[in-house]
């Protein structure tokens, strides 16, 4: 090979290696996201977390429907339009897609603007958690936030049992309505395994009892003209009580 080849070599290289390195920081100034999608390897160009605490401004969401007592979801995320009424809707489990997880918020009021009343982040489904929404009066709407995939979750309407205290006692999982004017309570399981309780509203889910086995806690949740207590035990794991504490004012 001769100097002159092996300059024109040399220049072509070093051309090309620059040529390379500008094309890619172009690609970078570009693009605002480049990533690689985990479930299918491909390139992703816009960032999937981008609307994960917001939704609503995605401008690709659009209005999912729901097939066969499944919701189909998008990568896009989307929502659901809920109609007024006591009923519960149970969001989940994820059956398909999503990474197995999917962010739930509720809109109390679908006729009014999101930046006027931002929805309320209810909690995630995943393959193994659902989400129990109480609509109420105003019905309104469910977003869900984006993911890599689209994706799928059982939905079905439950009709909760209404109670009105003092005491409620029972076995296995339940969904009881209250409508009284009690704000706290004890709450008590006597068995093995987990057991928990949910206070719903519409547009929110609060924590109220978390144990193991024996349980005897007290716990109280916010203020509304209906609340729904969720109550999460095995069946046959052993048997609960709640007890309401009687307001002041009650004689």
């Amino acid at each position: 090979m001769s100097l002159a080849d092996a300059r024109i070599r040399r220049f072509s290289a070093i051309t090309w290696l620059t040529g390379s390195v500008a094309a890619i920081v172009v690609a970078l100034l570009t693009m605002p996201f480049l990533g690689v999608n985990p479930d299918t390897g491909g390139l992703i160009f816009t960032d999937p977390n981008r609307y994960e605490l917001r939704p609503w401004e995605n401008p690709d969401i659009g209005e999912l429907e729901i097939v066969d007592d499944e919701i189909v979801g998008t990568a896009d995320g989307g929502w659901i339009d809920l109609p007024a009424g006591d009923a519960l809707w149970v969001i989940g489990p994820v059956t398909e897609g999503g990474e197995n997880y999917t962010n739930v918020y509720q809109q109390l009021d679908a006729g009014v603007s999101v930046t006027v009343e931002r929805p309320e982040y209810i909690g995630l489904i995943s393959d193994g958690r659902d989400q129990v929404i109480f609509p109420g009066r105003t019905g309104g709407r469910l977003w869900f936030a984006p993911r890599l995939t689209d994706w799928k979750a059982t939905v079905t309407l439950e009709e909760p049992t209404p109670f009105g205290g003092p005491t409620v006692s029972g076995e296995g999982p339940a969904l009881l309505v209250y409508d009284g004017e009690a704000l706290s309570g004890r709450f008590t399981f006597t068995g093995d395994g987990f057991f928990t309780v949910d206070a719903i509203v519409p547009g929110a889910v609060t924590e109220l009892v978390e144990g193991v086995d024996d349980v005897d806690q007290r716990a109280s949740w916010v203020t509304s003209d209906t609340v729904v207590l969720r109550v999460d035990v095995d069946d046959g794991a052993g048997s609960w009580t709640i007890t309401l504490d009687q307001p002041a004012s009650t004689p």
